[in-house]
């Protein structure tokens, strides 16, 4: 379900092993399109669509979280779905997030879901905050910064979404995040910490493996395990932390490949999208090693606008990778400003 990048990277691993995808998509257009065996181009909503779908298909999985979970449902009243809809339900809003860490006591930042009723009583020690939509932000979208109560008031008058959570903002030493794999069998395995840095919301850079002490890296994968156990989650699980004060928090948790696991195509003897084909068609759980250290950088839209009102101009390419980074474009065909258009991977050493 989804056509996006991180489906296109999916099925060039899935076709490595002769497996066919067939992608559900409501635009033609997309990235995964371009190479996928079948695509149905239909609303998520659209029932004979998804029949379709569902008789054509032996096992079903996702490339974005915003699915509709009644449409998750169907598809699995007959064939599994990976991961399993209650691991999507709670990814799907930041608040069920984070109330779910809270109940494996697994820390997250202070924050209060937004109501009419309680807008008027939040504490103020919960400010300085950022203020995001609970479902469908993404990429610094749906949020915004706000330093007392009377500004959260005039902010939330111009956002368009009506389900909020308040984060109080705290002092940030490193942003990580961790990729877990767990298959039907309940074997697990994970990549090392990533080290991600973000501009306007929008992951810019990712290293990994991550500048940070042993015991920061254990305690990170037994939060994604404890968090994988107790959902009998099946597939990639991706988790992001803030280190802060020398306590790792809980941000987000993503039910699929991530942005910040695109280093493993070139630097592991595994990639992240390999382990998604193998646990839905039964493989073993591919080896996590990484055999460089390495970083990503993405590429946004704004390359291809960098002269006063110009129109839209494909970047020199060479110039960009300066002859040594490996670049992945995702085939989209409209650059617009801040959208990910692809990635730059460079080979920092060998481990």
């Amino acid at each position: 379900m989804g056509g996006g990048q991180l489906g296109l990277m999916m099925i060039e691993a899935a076709h490595k092993f002769g497996v066919s995808v067939t992608v559900f998509e409501n635009s033609r257009s997309c990235p995964a399109s371009k190479i996928c065996d079948d695509l149905i181009e239909a609303n998520f909503t659209d029932l004979n669509a998804l029949s379709k779908f569902r008789e054509e298909c032996d096992v079903f999985t996702i490339e974005t979280e915003n699915v509709p979970l009644a449409s998750l449902a169907y598809l699995s009243e007959k064939k599994a779905l990976t991961p399993n809809i209650e691991a999507i339900r709670i990814a799907q809003n930041r608040i069920l997030e984070k109330e779910f860490a809270k109940s494996l006591g697994i820390p997250t930042v202070p924050f209060v879901e937004i109501t009419a009723s309680n807008i008027e009583k939040i504490e103020k020690f919960l400010f300085p905050a950022i203020v995001k939509t609970a479902r469908f932000g993404y990429d610094g979208k749906g949020q915004v910064t706000v330093s007392r109560r009377s500004e959260l008031l005039e902010k939330i008058k111009n956002l368009d979404y009506k389900h909020y959570i308040l984060e109080k903002k705290v002092p940030l030493e490193m942003e990580l995040s961790l990729i877990l794999v767990r298959d039907k069998l309940g074997n697990m395995a994970s990549y090392p910490l990533a080290e991600n840095s973000h501009e306007d919301g929008i992951l810019a850079q990712s290293v990994m493996p991550a500048n940070v002490h042993p015991d920061i890296e254990k305690l990170a994968v037994s939060y994604g395990e404890k968090i994988a156990r107790q959902l009998d989650y099946v597939g990639v699980l991706t988790l992001e932390f803030f280190l802060s004060r020398g306590e790792l928090l809980l941000n987000e948790m993503a039910p699929r490949p991530h942005n910040s696991g695109h280093q493993t195509i070139d630097a592991s003897v595994t990639s992240q999208f390999e382990q998604q084909v193998r646990i839905c068609t039964d493989l073993p759980l591919g080896d996590t090693t990484l055999n460089y250290h390495v970083k990503l950088e993405n590429i946004l839209g704004d390359l291809w606008f960098l002269g006063d009102n110009a129109p839209p101009k494909e970047p020199n390419w060479h110039e960009v990778t300066g002859g040594v980074k490996i670049l992945k474009l995702y085939g989209k065909n409209e650059p617009r400003i801040g959208r990910k258009m692809g990635h730059l991977i460079t080979i920092l050493r060998k481990r």
